[in-house]
């Protein structure tokens, strides 16, 4: 792992996952120096992908003089579905999380065809056939997908109501139709970072991205994660819900500029 004190402000713990829109070099951007002893206590933002045991990461991190930016509560309530639901019920689509892969029936007493499958973390990397459920049957080839699926399987499985997105030009490939979705980086209640979620296909915008914006600092105001990252999107009928929200320390910049993120948060920290 790299310890980087930036502009001598922030300590960030990073390490390279091999993945284009997470991995950043920060020492190629911005001023910093490597410290090898940390005197008292010192925030920091961890970057080194999904983390298997945050707990264990913020004593480890502790042990060494850092304290992680978000506690290991504050995690829980960005990253599991069933912790930030309650408090974002009215901004997003109906949603119910199962301890274990409901039945069709008890999905059709709450749910009409088609649902959203998903699970208390992330989907199976926008994998439509895991995603989209669209009948009985569809159902019950997905839930045993959901049971092989190495990304799924350790999940609560979601069900949420189906809402049709504004979609944009484009695919890509094995993944949803892509919509128009922004991503937003949350810092202590300040938006640092904006941008086109899908950012694999043709550039989109619309008139009233101000209002998904709105929504975001809404839901990041309701949330009161330090690092957080909550993605919105448009709706087919005009409408703007929030997708999902996430630890900011775990999450890829889809279409936002690093630097530049990196460059906002730091000039917050002086605010």
């Amino acid at each position: 792992m790299d310890i980087a004190r930036l502009e001598n402000k922030l300590i960030v713990v990073s390490e390279p996952v091999g993945v284009a829109a997470y991995d950043f070099d920060l020492g190629l951007h911005v001023a910093c120096t490597h410290p090898y002893r940390i005197e008292g206590e010192e925030t920091c933002v961890l970057r080194i992908g999904p983390i298997a045991d945050y707990a264990a990461e913020f004593e480890d991190k502790l042990g060494m003089g850092l304290r992680l930016v978000n506690s290991p509560q504050e995690h829980v309530r960005a990253s599991e579905l069933e912790a930030w639901y309650p408090l974002l019920g009215a901004l997003t689509p109906r949603t119910e999380v199962f301890d274990s892969l409901p039945s069709a029936d008890t999905i059709e007493a709450s749910f009409a065809w088609p649902v959203f499958m998903k699970g208390s973390r992330q989907t199976s990397k926008h994998n439509p056939d895991l995603s989209v459920i669209r009948s009985r049957a569809h159902y019950e080839l997905a839930a045993q997908l959901y049971r092989d699926d190495p990304i799924l399987h350790w999940q609560k499985p979601v069900i949420r109501e189906f809402v049709a997105l504004e979609p944009v030009r484009g695919q890509v490939a094995g993944k949803v139709q892509p919509s128009v979705e922004y991503r937003s980086f949350w810092w202590h209640g300040h938006c640092v970072g904006w941008g086109r979620y899908w950012n694999q296909v043709a550039p989109y915008a619309c008139a009233d991205e101000h209002a998904g914006r709105a929504l975001a600092a809404q839901a990041a105001a309701l949330m009161a994660v330090p690092f957080l990252v909550v993605d919105v999107a448009k709706t087919a009928d005009g409408r703007w819900i929030v997708i999902e929200c996430n630890d900011a320390q775990e999450s890829g910049y889809a279409g936002i500029a690093p630097q530049l993120l990196w460059r906002e948060l730091l000039a917050r920290i002086d605010a």
